[in-house]
């Protein structure tokens, strides 16, 4: 183990509803080892008797949103007496039913039935934030907004919402804060340095962006911008997947890695291995797993791999060589064929997250584009403003009008 990190063992969980989509990734850090951990069916007792079972101390990081909005839990101090932070209102939450049954109507969101599915057509997800904003509460934590995270209340009607998974785990974590435990919950009881002398296990949020660069990058952490990878994509998985065992830092440091084909096959495999090897390298090279002032201890908790990486830069996609070169062919050959020269036309992709649409031979449209809610409603969902959704596009991605020489 590197002397200054307190942690023998890391696992790291990728959460769903469904217990059997659940997938487990440990990393042994003395021994360099990364492992899938297999179970039919993962629970949040279940993952934490495997930590014991190491026998030594364990971070144990699932990538569910361990924290709310500070103006939430401020809301819900005055229905609650007792919600004196996120630990004490998760522990008197969790035995309620109706307080994770999602609405789908705006009108019916409450503090105390806060989870929602984004109903079709547009604005749904705007009609929720403007009807939690009414309630003097915004839907999205600090670290949301720096790590375009989606908001954790939001189960359905929006791409990669939390809130499903979100919900089993907070009934779970709920259920085991007696007093009588073998875990700690950072950052909430105490610092990642404090905290395994006080417990065996660290529980801890991390979420799949806040990893993706730290895991596959190559730039020093200051240099590092948050890496966007279209996870859905089988080809781009599979891709992303054969590079690992060939990444500088994995070979220099000589990391084991173990089962990757299921990690090539599934997003929840991908994800649970490629957070588990961002934190092991973390770990390894002494890097920050977080930053202070992006921690909050009382309601907005903090999110594992964020020291690792500067949150200021614009966020980078992932392309993968095939995808980006299919287009390309495909144009010469018409072009070929009917001038008898082969040229390749400039293609343009949007490089907003989870958007596959390509501008074909030049950048033409592309304002009313990401002008539009409509087509990403997952992005910046709090701005309506097409003008303004340009200036943050321009801001974001300026990768996007460099030149094609």
């Amino acid at each position: 183990m590197h002397a200054t990190f307190p942690f023998d063992v890391i696992l790291c969980a990728d959460w769903a509803k469904d217990p059997s989509r659940r997938a487990v990734y440990s990393a042994e850090v003395g021994a360099r080892i990364v492992r899938r951990l297999q179970s039919g069916s993962w629970s949040f007792a279940s993952v934490l008797e495997t930590a014991l079972s190491f026998g030594t101390s364990a971070l144990v990081a699932f990538d569910v949103p361990l924290g709310v909005p500070a103006s939430y839990l401020a809301a819900a101090k005055l229905l609650w007496n007792d919600a004196t932070n996120f630990l004490a209102l998760v522990k008197r939450v969790a035995p309620d039913a109706t307080y994770f049954e999602s609405t789908t109507t705006a009108a019916e969101w409450r503090i105390d039935r806060p989870f929602f599915s984004v109903p079709a057509g547009i604005g749904g997800l705007n009609s929720y934030i403007d009807a939690a904003r009414q309630q003097g509460v915004q839907l999205l934590r600090d670290i949301d907004r720096r790590t375009s995270a989606r908001t954790l209340f939001a189960k359905a009607g929006i791409p990669g919402s939390v809130g499903s998974g979100t919900s089993a785990l907070w009934r779970e974590l709920g259920s085991e804060l007696s007093l009588h435990r073998a875990f700690s919950v950072w950052p909430f009881e105490g610092s990642l340095e404090n905290l395994p002398t006080q417990s065996r296990i660290v529980v801890a949020e991390i979420y799949p962006r806040a990893g993706y660069a730290t895991a596959l990058g190559a730039e020093a952490p200051h240099l590092r911008a948050r890496l966007s990878i279209s996870k859905t994509d089988d080809e781009v998985r599979r891709e992303v997947v054969s590079r690992l065992p060939r990444l500088s830092w994995v070979l220099e440091r000589s990391i084991t890695l173990s089962d990757l084909h299921f990690a090539a096959s599934n997003e929840d495999d991908f994800d649970a291995c490629l957070t588990t090897m961002a934190l092991l390298r973390c770990a390894i090279e002494d890097v920050p797993l977080s930053s202070p002032y992006l921690v909050d201890s009382v309601a907005e908790g903090g999110m594992l791999g964020t020291g690792s990486m500067n949150l200021d830069l614009p966020e980078k996609t992932f392309r993968s060589a095939l995808r980006v070169l299919q287009p390309a062919t495909k144009i010469m050959r018409r072009s070929a064929a009917s001038t008898g020269h082969s040229t390749v036309a400039a293609s343009f992709a949007c490089l907003i997250p989870g958007c596959t649409k390509v501008f074909h031979g030049s950048r033409g449209g592309w304002d009313g584009h990401v002008g539009s809610i409509r087509l990403h409603q997952g992005w910046h969902a709090e701005e309506s403003d097409p003008e303004k959704r340009k200036e943050l596009f321009q801001r974001e991605f300026p990768e996007f009008f460099a030149s094609r020489g």
